[in-house]
């Protein structure tokens, strides 16, 4: 069965993450016109996402295909006193911001205009069936 999910989408990044995850904050899910963490749905492999401009135009609609190697860059660490570059860990960068993924094979910076300044968005997700409990 297909859940849809209305919202908007963003690049959601809090101490601890090492790194944004692209998300989107479903519609309801807010108190005292704050967000709040039930509403948060990180975007996942198999997901289909619908992006929408201003005018309700769709800017992008597809299945999402996680690529976490293009582009990847270096990171920098300390080493006795100095910053060098990591020899194995690498990540990707939008807009100067860590990430964990980019769509496959979109340019990096046209995914992350697809989620800043926040747009609306329309999510469909595969529900996963409840493992029987024994």
């Amino acid at each position: 069965m297909t859940k849809e999910m209305k919202g908007v989408c963003f690049l959601f990044s809090e101490t601890g993450t090492e790194g944004g995850w692209w998300a989107m904050q479903e519609d309801g899910f807010d108190k005292d016109g704050h967000w709040s963490y039930e509403g948060l749905r990180y975007l996942e492999e198999g997901d289909d996402i619908t992006v929408y401009g201003n005018d309700g135009s769709v800017l992008f609609h597809d299945i999402i295909h996680m690529d976490t190697k293009t582009g990847a860059v270096p990171r920098q660490v300390v080493r006795k006193g100095k910053l060098v570059p990591h020899k194995r860990w690498k990540q990707q960068v939008v807009g100067g911001l860590w990430v964990h993924w980019i769509q496959k094979g979109m340019d990096p910076e046209d995914w992350g205009k697809l989620f800043y300044p926040e747009k609306r968005c329309l999510l469909r997700r595969e529900e996963k069936a409840a493992q029987d409990a024994d």
